[in-house]
């Protein structure tokens, strides 16, 4: 019996090598299976954050690129506002010229004008005696008045040349030198 215990030792313990020769195969196969999702998992990981940062990088560039917008256009808007008011302030000034100035101003108007002497001058009520007071070929508006300037008639073309009607016309063409002179840049 001692062969047949000997057979049945040899065969357990080949047995038992090759039970741990599949467990060692099979705890190494299942470490690469483990190792190989890790891997996969670190590697989509590292694109989704990827990922994740591009969208951030983007999102942060909109916000900045909105952010500056917006501050460019309340400078805009506040340049905008300085210009309106410098308007503003020039027919006040315009409005409050003294009759000296006021004189000067009708009187280069006027030379620039082809007139007929059929021709009537339409001033503010305040400055119509200066100007009937001055000798023009022109005849001064009982009736009529206006705010600022004057305004030359001849049968139903007006001429107008109110301060607001004049600084409204200009606006355009100094609007840009005005911007530049009070907003320069250094």
């Amino acid at each position: 019996m001692s062969n047949l215990d000997n057979l049945i030792q040899k065969i357990k313990l080949d047995a038992q090598s090759h039970a741990e020769e599949k467990k060692k195969e099979a705890d190494k196969k299942k470490e690469e299976i483990v190792n190989g999702q890790v891997k996969l998992a670190l590697e989509e990981k590292a694109k989704i954050i990827e990922k994740a940062e591009k969208e951030a990088e983007i999102i942060k560039s909109r916000i900045l690129s909105n952010a500056d917008l917006r501050v460019r256009d309340e400078m805009l808007k506040a340049k905008q506002e300085v210009i309106d008011k410098v308007f503003l302030l020039a027919k006040e000034r315009l409005m409050n010229l003294d009759d000296k100035e006021y004189v000067e101003f009708v009187k280069n108007q006027i030379s620039t004008i082809e007139l007929t002497g059929e021709e009537t001058i339409i001033v503010p009520s305040n400055r119509r005696d200066l100007i009937k007071n001055l000798g023009l070929n022109l005849k001064v508006s009982e009736e009529e008045t206006i705010d600022s300037g004057f305004t030359i008639v001849n049968n139903k073309v007006r001429l107008n040349f109110s301060f607001e009607t004049l600084i409204d016309f200009l606006r355009e063409d100094l609007e840009t030198e005005i911007a530049q002179v009070l907003f320069k840049e250094e």
